[in-house]
């Protein structure tokens, strides 16, 4: 158990940092690539919706681990409860645009939580949106949609910088109300990657 503890918090360092409790009006920026600033954008702009348990699994280098996690994803906020195999919490994170805030007593004091609200924007905010701010950064955002014979939609996000991949996102979600059963997030320069199911 103090093993897979451990793993968890190595992976979650890699995606955000912030103190251990703190609410702040001004964003520090999400390094897409060590030279490509990218500022979180309002949740107004989501397009998919979560509000759901998701089982997160998530792998870094040869370290994988499995949790659960409450997701609520919407135009108004991005909210998630991170919990360990026996329903405690590990951490919170709110963010509705103005506010963003994370609170935790397991993780370290420097993790940026502006790095998870950017991973959750790149898989569910309007594409056009995200082409437009990540075009300023000069990242290349490509989407492809790919209709399936059982109801469902998937789609392909792809950031890009010249001909290099950075991540590349597969979203699966019903054709009929857009309600989403599947993330999968890559990110080939930070060496990382995750999946959210969402659970019945």
């Amino acid at each position: 158990m103090k093993i897979r503890l451990c793993a968890v918090l190595i992976l979650l360092s890699l995606f955000v940092s912030c103190s251990s409790s703190r609410i702040e009006p001004a964003f520090s920026p999400v390094y897409v690539t060590n030279s490509s600033k990218y500022t979180v954008l309002p949740p107004v702009f989501m397009a998919g919706k979560l509000d759901a348990f998701q089982q997160m699994s998530a792998k870094f280098g040869d370290k994988e681990f499995e949790m659960p996690v409450y997701v609520v994803a919407d135009e108004t906020q991005l909210s998630m409860t991170v919990l360990n195999e026996f329903g405690t919490t590990l951490a919170g994170l709110f963010y509705d645009g103005s506010v963003l805030e994370f609170n935790s007593a397991v993780f370290p004091k420097n993790m940026k939580a502006e790095y998870i609200v950017a991973d959750f924007q790149f898989c569910l905010y309007d594409s056009e949106e995200l082409k437009s701010a990540l075009s300023k950064i000069g990242i290349d955002f490509t989407t492809e949609k790919i209709p399936g014979t059982d109801g469902k939609t998937t789609e392909i996000r792809t950031l890009k910088k010249g001909k290099k991949i950075i991540s590349k996102i597969t979203v699966i979600s019903e054709t009929a109300g857009n309600s989403i059963s599947l993330i999968q997030y890559e990110n080939f320069l930070r060496g990382y990657s995750y999946t959210l199911k969402t659970l019945d």
